[in-house]
């Protein structure tokens, strides 16, 4: 016999992970240049290739599953990231 979570509960447990995973991703030191031939090109923190797509799809506001013709390159010395945006 488990014990019974209440939804609430396990909303802001969820609510909490996501939030974590989303400041672990925007602070990795690496820096990444995403191009995109319809969104752009975009400089993000990069510890993959998929969280960078991820962190660019946040820029561009856009789901990152559909970003399938985006490529990764290695960001130039100079090149700074964009800051994380404030709302999702």
């Amino acid at each position: 016999m488990g014990r019974r979570v209440d939804p609430a509960e396990r909303f802001r447990i969820q609510a909490d992970a996501e939030k974590r995973a989303r400041e672990s991703r925007w602070s990795a030191p690496g820096r990444a240049r995403v191009v995109h031939p319809v969104h752009g090109t975009v400089v993000v923190p990069h510890s993959s290739n998929l969280t960078a797509i991820q962190n660019a799809a946040e820029v561009w506001r856009c789901d990152w599953a559909e970003i399938t013709d985006a490529q990764v390159w290695a960001a130039e010395p100079g090149d700074v990231p964009v800051k994380m945006p404030y709302t999702i």
